[in-house]
């Protein structure tokens, strides 16, 4: 009698199939991910890039970096009560945002209250690094606050880890490019920094630094800065170095959901990912009229 063709697989050419679809998917999963976590590191160089260029847009039209000084009683000056991001929302075409906080300044000098603050849970896309998706809604705390979260954190200066006095940085004072005696490519403006996942510091919104509970560092950092908070009295040991989003300690460092390092925006308006093997070069590259002489990688 005669036979038919075969059709189909047998069990073990399907088995053996199988098997090479995993063995390829195993190449080609790494590949992926790596070209996955090089654009993200690209997108978020480039968030601070646009960031960058907003604060010179600023100085071009105040004659220095935000906050400018403000009258006392502020008087609902909203140089008084928002973070230096929320200052720059013009110049990342965000006016329309920007006019609204101006005037939820005037009705409440709070910035955690919301409303009038719909700032503070507002997401800015610029302001979140691709490589953290949690950032990409409004978070809520321990303490019921809902809020917009930041990737990116400016430099305010340092103190040296062995308690020695520091330097000025970028924020809290001010200053115009004249007083950056180090050089503009020598100092750094802002870095990264996530969130820890207890949301307990990166608002991008108020003008706080510090608040009560132990929250905080928000949108500016003093580098080598103790951490004295009553209910989280963290050791700080570094300013740059790995860290972890499960630890609420690594919020007081900079650091990256990058392999091997962080994204640095300089004063210049340049943008550039150094190693974390480059830690001894933060504190000098923080001051802005320190006289340091910096060499980077």
């Amino acid at each position: 009698m005669r036979r038919r063709p075969r059709s189909g697989f047998s069990l073990v050419e399907l088995l053996v199939v199988i098997g090479m679809i995993g063995i390829l998917a195993g190449f080609i999963l790494p590949v992926v991910q790596q070209v996955r976590a090089t654009a993200d590191r690209l997108g978020c160089l480039n968030n601070l890039k646009q960031i960058g260029l907003a604060l010179h847009h600023f100085h071009d039209a105040r004659g220095r970096f935000p906050p400018v000084p403000f009258p006392s009683p502020p008087d609902g000056n909203p140089n008084a009560y928002l973070s230096w991001m929320a200052l720059i929302l013009p110049q990342l075409e965000q006016d329309s945002l920007y006019q609204v906080s101006v005037q939820a300044c005037r009705i409440d000098p709070d910035a955690l209250h919301d409303p009038p603050h719909l700032g503070l849970a507002t997401v800015v896309r610029t302001y979140v690094c691709p490589a953290d998706s949690r950032l990409l809604t409004p978070q809520t705390d321990r303490f019921q606050v809902r809020a917009a979260f930041t990737s990116y954190i400016g430099n305010a200066g340092t103190v040296s880890l062995e308690g020695k006095q520091g330097f000025a940085g970028v924020f809290g004072d001010s200053p115009n490019l004249s007083q950056f005696t180090d050089g503009t490519s020598q100092t750094l403006m802002a870095g990264e920094r996530p969130p820890p996942d207890s949301f307990q510091a990166g608002w991008w919104y108020p003008g706080w630094w510090y608040l009560w509970g132990s929250r905080g560092p928000n949108a500016i950092i003093v580098l080598g800065g103790i951490n004295n908070q009553d209910e989280d009295r963290c050791p700080i040991t570094k300013v740059f170095g790995p860290g972890r989003t499960d630890n609420p300690c690594d919020r007081n460092h900079l650091w990256s959901l990058h392999p091997g390092g962080a994204n640095f925006l300089f004063v210049d308006g340049s943008a550039r990912f150094l190693p974390y093997s480059a830690e001894a070069l933060i504190i000098p590259l923080a001051s802005r009229n320190g006289g340091e002489i910096v060499e980077l990688p």
